[in-house]
């Protein structure tokens, strides 16, 4: 995938992309963000460009991602592209690294650089990571290292001295909304919806395929708009029992996995709600299709009232998460939203 197909994090594609093309790219890098935000996308796409049969495409710093090599690399079968990944145990051993520097002693066969690519490379046994370092002090020539991982600090200090760390932030809903939407064809409710939940991290959206993101959303909603439409308790406690029960009544209750998913729905909707009152630009809104309900709701949600909401969601997340019963839970929340 090249530098222009890649969804967010464009500041830093756009200063990858400058130092391609001016033949200055640091020959080791350390890509290192949350999970699941398209740092290992990144990483194949830097291996991309610089071998890259383009010229024209190449001189711009990017890939044209049609050509032999292009279509070799996202294939995984470049020979000069060296992707190194945790075993089944999750952990890079000594031999795995030994193996791939030993390629590295000569020169690319079919590309103008070989790229080692490691993935987790927090996972690298500290035996590993030291047998990396004269290489990453002084690469051999023609060839760059590119280390991803979502835990720096767990590599080793001499390691880290001897990279260039790219920092990569989380995407923004839209981002992770488009990625759903363009490359794992969800449509544009459920992409939306997962993508609230997701902390600006396409990975963590994927984990909810299975859960319809929209019904529960709305069923959160449902929460907000009974508790401020109720005063009493036992009303209230009816409010919470309701988010027990799957869209269409009857007495199949909701699974805990999906109680966790409601609660988050309740903590971005209530996000949201601060946002209005805030006065800040709408198009900010996680759930901008919701936004003529929301903005209803968010006077009821006015002064300190949404962050006490919001804390009691998290208080009732912590609470479904150390195997608290669903059913407490949920009325307890509904009492103190």
């Amino acid at each position: 995938m090249s530098f222009r197909a890649l969804i967010g994090h464009r500041q830093t594609i756009d200063r990858l992309m400058g130092a391609i093309a001016r033949g200055s790219l640091p020959p080791t890098l350390l890509f290192a963000g949350p999970p699941g935000i398209g740092k290992w996308l990144t990483a194949m796409a830097t291996a991309q460009a610089v071998n890259c049969l383009n010229a024209d495409a190449r001189a711009a710093g990017d890939a044209c991602g049609t050509c032999r090599s292009c279509d070799r690399i996202v294939r995984g079968v470049h020979v000069d592209v060296l992707p190194v990944a945790p075993d089944d145990k999750a952990s890079i051993k000594i031999d795995v690294i030994r193996d791939v520097l030993a390629r590295t002693s000569y020169r690319p066969f079919e590309g103008r650089r070989r790229v080692v690519l490691i993935r987790d490379a927090d996972t690298l046994e500290p035996s590993a990571q030291n047998a990396l370092l004269k290489s990453l002090e002084e690469p051999p020539d023609a060839t760059m290292f590119v280390l991803v991982t979502s835990v720096p600090g767990a590599l080793l200090p001499t390691v880290r001295s001897r990279t260039m760390r790219v920092r990569f932030a989380p995407l923004t809903v839209d981002e992770v909304s488009r990625v759903l939407e363009r490359d794992h064809g969800r449509d544009a409710a459920q992409a939306r919806a997962a993508a609230a939940l997701a902390d600006g991290s396409v990975g963590q959206a994927l984990g909810l395929a299975d859960a319809d993101v929209v019904a529960l959303r709305d069923a959160a909603l449902r929460l907000l708009s009974d508790v401020v439409a109720r005063n009493d308790a036992q009303a209230r406690v009816q409010a919470g029992d309701a988010l027990l029960v799957t869209a269409g009544g009857g007495k199949k209750e909701r699974s805990r996995t999906e109680l966790g998913v409601v609660l988050r729905c309740t903590a971005a909707l209530l996000r949201d709600l601060e946002a209005i009152n805030a006065g800040v630009d709408r198009r900010v809104l996680a759930h901008p299709s919701l936004e003529p309900t929301l903005a209803a709701l968010a006077s009821r949600f006015g002064s300190d009232r949404a962050r006490t909401a919001f804390a009691s969601v998290d208080r009732a997340l912590y609470a479904l998460e150390r195997n608290a019963g669903s059913k407490a839970v949920a009325e307890w929340l509904a009492l103190n939203l």
